[in-house]
């Protein structure tokens, strides 16, 4: 029997055990009583009621808002963007700081119909990963 990718993906996700949850920022599978991740080395923050807890890991609103926005755009939509106009790219993965330098540094006539489709792409897919480990539903 074959699997898709996606199946094949969906069984490589870790799942943390009962004294175990995702870190606030790499995803990585942690100690519950853990105040630093062992793996980025980022301080875990408990619950204080600015985030929501999503299957382990809390996003706070702003924080799942941003990255909504990222993942609700199409990756390839961005990545032909990113060729064609790549300071627009960025704008619609709401990078509007990577945007202005982009454009500010004529990046666009250089490396940026190299560089950008492929960033802009990763920065959507890392955002619908980010949303599918915290439990967002629809992602």
């Amino acid at each position: 029997m074959t699997t898709t990718t996606d199946e094949a993906e969906a069984e490589e996700l870790p799942t943390p055990g009962p004294d175990e949850k995702f870190c606030g920022d790499c995803g990585e599978v942690i100690k519950q009583r853990a105040e630093i991740c062992p793996e980025c080395g980022v301080r875990q923050h408990g619950d204080h009621g600015d985030g929501r807890a999503h299957g382990g890991v809390a996003l706070s609103d702003e924080r799942e808002y941003e990255l909504r926005k990222a993942a609700d755009k199409e990756e390839l939509t961005v990545a032909l963007v990113g060729f064609l106009l790549s300071p627009l790219a960025y704008w619609m993965v709401g990078k509007k700081g990577l945007a202005a330098v982009n454009l500010l540094t004529l990046n666009y006539f250089f490396l940026g119909p190299i560089v950008v489709p492929i960033h802009c792409y990763m920065i959507v897919e890392s955002a619908e990963d980010e949303l599918e480990r915290a439990g967002v539903p629809g992602y």
